[in-house]
């Protein structure tokens, strides 16, 4: 990856397309192109497995007449290419049933400039730099106990894209990415002790890959000597890690269409409380140097922070401009692209869960007997908000002690009561990718199924 990805030229293009689509009598229409490069190293077992490059470019087109959408996309910005894919979205959209709840696209306003969400060394970096990352990672794992198998990698990566429309929106973005994570398994006798570590940025400096290995081995060594635990019903601690998961899993399900079109679960639950009063949670694009930030969302309109949760109470949800036309609102800035693909979701960007008035020792300190959970995901059924989730790592708390580490436990529920009943969080939490916080959270009774 030596080439500069400000050499290719996606400007032309894509101004090439809307000016044909302008002569197609259509009452809305865009054209985007993106060119995207990554290099990756995978780990497994006592090495590297393999190493590769990819390069990805290409464009799509969304048209509308009479409210009936017709898309095309090419893996090409040739001009002949350009040209089939514009006449085969327009035709589309020419027989297109009209969508009802379809009210227009966007016509955003110029915002300032997210900063930091570019790194030239990133898009410089070659095979064997990722690869001596992928060795840090693998050397640190061997410095907490000899022998491990390990499995991961390394990824870095970075993108470039254009976006015009007939609104007049017209956005230029360019980002990198990096990323490392493993898992460590050690044998003891015929104990074993296996955990993971991850770690990700926008530039070199956000990844600390030897951290990422040590941490990693540490983890795995303390999940020697785990025993089973009976089913009961228990508080249960998250670390930040775990806790990810609930509010990951509870953006997802109040974003965009699903959502507004009544196929959620959270469908019905704007302005009603689902967590305690003092919970606050917000979703902010706009955090400088983040991965999840931009400028611009996936439809040109300017990223913003929003509150979600307000005094426990759902106060939002996260639109494009499609699923904001059938709630009666304004998108508010989550449009989600991936790549040139015709498809336009609505989701998450940087999610902060504001920090509480203890510490984690503080509530394992007062919890008579409960599981401290650091490894599970509670991603809940979209539709149901029912979770069942296997405890992967966590510790059994007896006396507000933490005592061995727990195995064959799992825990199911609705992650609305997870947070209905959360009752304690954190002042100290962890920061992932630079922009999502989340400190690490108590709730007060779920059910476990174990041995």
């Amino acid at each position: 990856m030596t080439e500069d990805i400000q050499r290719m030229d996606l400007i032309t293009p894509v101004e090439k397309a809307t000016r044909l689509l302008s002569q197609k009598d259509l009452d809305f229409y865009e054209a985007f192109a993106s060119h995207s490069r990554s290099v990756r190293v995978t780990i497994l077992g006592k090495g590297i497995k393999d190493t590769g490059s990819s390069v990805d470019l290409g464009m799509g087109v969304r048209a509308y007449r009479d409210k009936g959408l017709g898309t095309a996309y090419s893996q090409s910005l040739d001009p002949a290419d350009v040209e089939r894919t514009v006449a085969t979205a327009t035709a589309y959209a020419r027989v297109a049933q009209p969508d009802p709840f379809f009210k227009g696209i966007p016509a955003a306003p110029k915002a300032p400039d997210v900063r930091f969400l570019f790194d030239q060394e990133v898009t410089d970096l070659g095979i064997e730099s990722v690869s001596g990352f992928a060795k840090e990672m693998m050397d640190a794992v061997r410095d907490v106990r000899p022998g491990p198998m390990c499995e991961g990698g390394v990824s870095v990566g970075s993108t470039s894209s254009y976006l015009m429309t007939s609104t007049g929106v017209s956005v230029e973005d360019e980002r990198t990415v990096l990323s490392g994570s493993i898992s460590a398994t050690y044998r003891q006798g015929e104990d074993i002790g296996s955990s993971s570590e991850f770690e990700y940025g926008v530039s070199l400096a956000d990844v600390d890959f030897g951290w990422v290995g040590k941490r990693a081995g540490q983890k795995a060594v303390e999940q020697f000597g785990s025993r089973r635990v009976g089913s009961a019903v228990l508080p249960m601690i998250l670390v930040p890690e775990a806790a990810s998961s609930v509010f990951f899993g509870l953006m997802m399900a109040i974003s965009g269409e699903q959502v507004v079109k009544g196929r959620t679960f959270a469908s019905g639950l704007l302005g009603k409380r689902i967590a305690p009063d003092w919970m606050e949670v917000c979703d902010d694009g706009r955090i400088a140097g983040a991965v999840s930030s931009a400028t611009y969302d996936g439809e040109g309109v300017p990223t913003k922070m929003v509150s979600v949760v307000t005094a426990g109470i759902l106060s939002t949800f996260l639109h494009n401009s499609y699923s904001a036309g059938i709630a009666g609102v304004e998108t508010n800035g989550h449009a989600q692209r991936a790549g040139y693909g015709v498809y336009v979701g609505a989701g998450p960007t940087n999610v902060v869960v504001k920090a509480g008035q203890s510490s984690l020792d503080e509530m394992i300190v007062e919890t008579k007997k409960g599981v401290l959970v650091t490894s599970a995901d509670f991603t809940p059924s979209p539709v149901t908000g029912e979770f069942s989730s296997t405890i992967d790592e966590g510790f059994l708390v007896e006396n507000g002690e933490k005592r061995h580490a727990v195995k064959n436990l799992m825990a199911g529920g609705h992650i609305l009561d997870l947070c209905r009943n959360t009752d304690m969080m954190s002042k100290e939490g962890r920061t992932f990718g630079k922009g999502h916080f989340f400190p690490s959270m108590r709730i007060s009774t779920i059910r476990f199924s174990g041995d």
